[in-house]
């Protein structure tokens, strides 16, 4: 129990911290279960891609709060972080099939809205992973040139109309086909590239945008994801979905898409793969954003290798996966 008679700086220190574990501890309690209830509202369903952040404050809370007060609140806390512990636990313990090895596609995705602090840094880890196929969003005919004049070995399958303007950029070693499919929701669109030949055939699917903060987004993501299920539901071939989809696993959307289509979650059992707001922090920089690049396959297709890259001077951390046929 917190020695209330304390008197002077040292017991308003302990009220402040006991304070603050009280109404963080009862925030997240709250956001916790109001993240189940994602189809109801989007604000629901945005708090479900915090269930990382939600773990943490309900585990510093309930410690803090059982240190200064044993009451019955720490038990809500405790329950507040089991339930998110229960959500994060498959990134560790999930597994995937095995793999042939054969005919494997090197798939490279970027999310390069806002540009690049280090552009000569992001071009050389760019044209250093031998990629097949290189996904660019929020990408220009610039980056698509200078990685060319770096690997003339790439072919420029997709990039902007408008030169200097912002958005989808696709490279690959073969003139594979191409298809630009609108979701309905303002410019958005969704890319779907076939490749073929050495690599096998696959129908690898990417999208990007911003996370359902506000209503017009939460449209926007429900189109985004619309678009993804119907191209997936339409193909021949193993698919692939790559790319910052504007959501983690966690969200509604994101449930209901691999509940309806034959998609799994291709990240399970490769750990905490954060992405967005790239950090280079001592230690806690992994660990400060989250898993909005997503990777997704059909039963056919398996990752053979599956690693976030370097901080390349972008808002968010590059994915690289090795695909290959599920054995």
């Amino acid at each position: 129990m917190m020695p209330w008679g304390d008197t002077g700086t040292l017991a308003g220190l302990r009220l402040a911290v006991w304070v603050a574990a009280f109404i963080f501890g009862i925030l997240a309690a709250i956001a916790t279960i109001a993240a189940f209830f994602g189809d109801t509202w989007w604000l629901f369903d945005y708090l479900a891609n915090l269930r990382w952040w939600l773990f943490w404050i309900s585990l510093l809370s309930a410690v803090v709060y059982g240190m200064l007060n044993r009451g019955f609140l720490i038990l809500v806390f405790v329950g507040a972080m089991a339930v998110n512990a229960v959500a994060l636990v498959p990134m560790w313990l999930g597994s995937q099939p095995d793999s042939t090895g054969e005919n494997s596609l090197h798939i490279v995705s970027i999310d390069g809205t806002g540009g690049y602090t280090d552009r000569q840094g992001a071009l050389n880890w760019i044209t250093g992973t031998d990629a097949d196929l290189i996904l660019i969003a929020g990408g220009t005919n610039v980056i698509a040139d200078a990685i060319l004049r770096a690997d003339p070995t790439l072919l420029v399958l997709l990039q902007p109309e408008v030169e200097s303007s912002a958005g989808h950029v696709v490279l690959g070693r073969q003139p594979w086909d191409v298809a630009v499919t609108p979701t309905g929701e303002g410019t958005d669109v969704v890319v779907r590239v076939t490749t073929g030949d050495a690599t096998g055939t696959y129908d690898v699917i990417t999208a990007s945008g911003p996370t359902a903060w506000g209503e017009k987004k939460a449209d926007r993501l429900a189109a985004r994801l619309a678009t993804i299920e119907a191209l997936t539901r339409g193909a021949q071939n193993p698919v692939v979905v790559i790319g910052n989809l504007g959501t983690t696993r966690w969200t509604h959307g994101m449930r209901s898409l691999l509940s309806t289509s034959e998609l799994r979650d291709a990240t399970k059992g490769e750990g905490y793969l954060a992405t967005s707001e790239a950090s280079d922090l001592f230690l806690i920089g992994g660990w400060l954003g989250l898993p909005l690049d997503l990777v997704l396959m059909s039963p056919d297709a398996t990752p053979i290798e599956l690693t976030t890259g370097p901080n390349i001077g972008a808002n968010h951390l590059p994915v690289s996966v090795l695909v290959g046929p599920t054995a």
